[in-house]
């Protein structure tokens, strides 16, 4: 179902539903700026964020009905994250999750610190939030994010074959060896989904010429590792 689901969601739109609110961009399980990333060119061959969705939802429908659901679901608890993304996003998502595979969900806003309470202890049958890592390297997120004891695996799921995957991505020193790790991981990620990505934030940082001592390809994100101690005025 979550592969379905994953489908059938049109990353592309749910990029333009929030263009005036936060510069969104598509992706998939990886950050879709670093360098680990899956090319666009690929990407784009990939059900699920092709141009053209009618592979997608056909697969998405037939998954749907191997799992006992092809009628789709009803009474679906959608908890949303008190944000004007998130209420964006889950008004839009609810609408296509009904009109193509008739999954009908009732919207649920709370606030952050509800969220954060009701996400750890699973009272929700689906929900939307953000995710963040201190670092870009798979190695962060993937064990946080997507494996079992990771801390913001709030879907709780658990694929023993990702697991070990995660464990040789964490020691292995070879690039070329490591990526190819990473893609199989990925890979698992894309049939087996542990959440459904929508879209990855991507600021870009503006300063006064006159702001020195900074180097935003050094750092990574707004809620971490950006070290304003290094930062002086030359004026």
């Amino acid at each position: 179902v979550r592969r379905a689901m994953h489908l059938v969601l049109d990353k592309a739109a749910l990029v333009d539903v929030v263009q005036d609110v936060a510069p969104m961009m598509v992706g998939g399980f990886i950050y879709p700026f670093s360098e680990y990333a899956t090319p666009k060119e690929d990407m784009a061959k990939r059900r699920g964020y092709q141009a053209d969705p009618t592979e997608a939802i056909m697969e998405a429908k037939q998954l749907m009905k191997d799992a006992g659901y092809g009628d789709g679901i009803k009474g679906v608890d959608f908890m949303v994250r008190e944000a004007a993304t998130f209420k964006l996003w889950s008004q839009a998502i609810q609408a296509m999750l009904k009109e193509i595979l008739n999954i009908e969900s009732t919207l649920r806003t709370v606030q952050v610190s509800v969220w954060f309470d009701e996400a750890l202890a699973g009272n929700f049958d689906f929900t939307i939030s953000a995710i963040v890592s201190t670092l870009i390297d798979p190695s962060d997120y993937f064990n946080a994010w997507y494996s079992k004891v990771g801390p913001q695996n709030y879907s709780q799921w658990h694929n023993a074959t990702y697991e070990e995957l995660v464990k040789q991505i964490d020691r292995e020193l070879d690039p070329a060896k490591r990526l190819n790790l990473i893609r199989q991981a990925e890979n698992i990620m894309e049939n087996d989904p542990p959440l459904l990505p929508v879209a990855w934030e991507k600021i870009y940082d503006g300063w006064f010429d006159y702001v020195k001592g900074h180097n935003p390809f050094n750092y990574f994100g707004i809620y971490d590792v950006v070290r304003m101690d290094t930062f002086w005025m030359d004026k």
